[in-house]
Parts: C-alpha cells; structure tokens; sequence
C-alpha cells in the first residue's frame, strides 16, 4: 500500500502505515493457516515537489535515499526500483495519472483522520468519566477502622453476656438474679446500640450518595460509549474501501512504471 509520509503530519499518517497489516489480520480467517508471502513488489514512491511529504509503496528504509533525490532532482517525480536499478519519471502526463489514481485514497485517509481525531476526543472523555467513577467507588466502602472498633466492642460485650449468662444459671437467690438480669438487660442496649452504629458504617449516607453518584456515571459512560461505537464502525467502513482503493491505485500505477519503461521515459536515478 502507499503511505504518505510527512514532516509535518507524521503522527496523522501512522495509522496509514498500520493499515497494510491491519487489513491482513480482518481479512484471514480465525484458525486458519497463513498462505506462503508473495514475491516482494517493486518498490516505488511518488515524490512531491514543493510539498513537504512522499508516498511510498515498499521498505522504508528508502526514505533517507528519496529524501536526498527531492533534494537533487527538480520538482515531483515517480521514482521506482526495477532489475536492481533505482529510476525516476518526470513526464507531466505519467505524474498527473499516479496522482489521479491515488487521489481516492487521499480523500479517504483525510476522513480516517478526522475520525481518529473525533475517537481519540471521546476517549478522553470516556477516560475522566473512568477516573469519576473510581472516586466514587472508593466512597462506597465503609470505614475500615471504625467497622474493626465496633467489632472488638461488640466481641467483648458478647463474652461479658456469656458469662452472665452463665452466672445466672448459677444464681442462687432472688436478688443475685435480679442483678445478674439487671446487668444483662444494660449489655442487650449496649450490644444493640452497636449493632445500629456498625448499620451506619456499612450503609452510610456518604456511602449511598457514593452508590447513585457511582450509577450516575455509569449511564454517563453508556451515552458517551455509543458514539465511539459509531465511530468504530465507519473507520471499518473506511479501512475496507481504502484497502479496496489501495489495491486499485497500486495497479494503475505498476502499469504506469512499465509503460514508461517501454516508453523510454524513465531514466536511472544516478543520473539526476
């Protein structure tokens, strides 16, 4: 596939650069063995003049050569490497029809970067609504500490009622016993004063204003997720048509390389 390169744009043109493998993983179906690689093409590139990027369609350790012939070699040029040769193409009427063939895809890699853009704006949004949503959980949990308080008292009052319990079985005498009950009945309002205290630091009003806050953002989340959805989906329908116009182009311009070669108007790049 060709891949534009750029100075100033090079970030913008990496998914492009992606794209070739991209495609040949949606494309191979699951569990299915690879075929073997096809004989490597002729690599080939056209060079823009005054304009600060190539396209190129092979190795990218071409680049450093090319960018030094945009340098040497008047205006813009379709460069290729046959038989072991590296050759340019300056005819007017070759350069026009590389373009043409090659515009399709431009048009589109100008929309996939609009859409990468408009994804990445709704992945940070869906990324501070994820932050929102950890604060809010950290506030449903109860507080550590005072639940652990509460549990020792609560322990400690469960063995002082036991052992009334069983000094009342032993009790000998009205008035042993009514104190023995009189006590207990305290440790019952004590036990049951802890008990609504621990209901409060399990189910507090921070914790519940936590829980709608944490269900709040969720359906914030769910809104903000469909249109990356969306999204997702039109970037797989441009991938498909830029594979499709990819293939295209990639033909129409081998054709061209070898009609020029016939044509006698390419010429060896050493003589630029």
């Amino acid at each position: 596939m060709l891949r534009p390169q750029s100075t100033s744009s090079s970030r913008a043109m990496r998914w492009k650069q992606a794209l070739p493998a991209l495609m040949l993983a949606l494309s191979a179906p699951f569990g299915m063995a690879q075929a073997a690689p096809e004989p490597a093409k002729p690599a080939y590139a056209i060079v823009h003049g005054d304009e600060q990027h190539m396209s190129i369609s092979g190795d990218d350790r071409d680049w450093p050569d090319l960018k030094q012939l945009r340098r040497s070699v008047g205006g813009e040029f379709l460069w290729f490497r046959e038989g072991g040769k590296s050759w340019i193409v300056q005819d007017a009427g070759v350069l026009a029809k590389a373009r043409a063939a090659y515009a399709p895809l431009e048009r589109l890699g100008k929309q996939m970067d609009a859409q990468g853009k408009e994804m990445n704006r709704h992945g940070k949004a869906m990324d501070a609504l994820g932050k929102d949503m950890q604060q809010a959980a950290a506030g449903v949990q109860p507080d550590g500490a005072r639940m652990a308080a509460l549990q020792t008292r609560m322990n400690e009052l469960g063995r002082q009622m036991g052992s009334l319990g069983r000094q009342l079985g032993e009790a000998r005498g009205d008035a042993e016993r009514a104190r023995l009950e009189a006590q207990m009945s305290s440790l019952n309002a004590q036990m049951s004063t802890l008990s609504a205290q621990m209901g409060e630091a399990a189910d507090s009003a921070g914790q519940r204003a936590a829980r709608q806050h944490m269900h709040e953002v969720s359906q914030r989340m769910d809104d903000a997720g469909k249109p990356m959805d969306s999204i997702g989906r039109q970037m797989k329908t441009l991938g498909s048509q830029m594979k499709q116009e990819s293939e295209t182009a990639d033909k129409t311009v081998r054709a061209l390389i070898r009609d020029a070669m016939a044509r006698g108007l390419a010429r060896p790049a050493s003589q630029s």
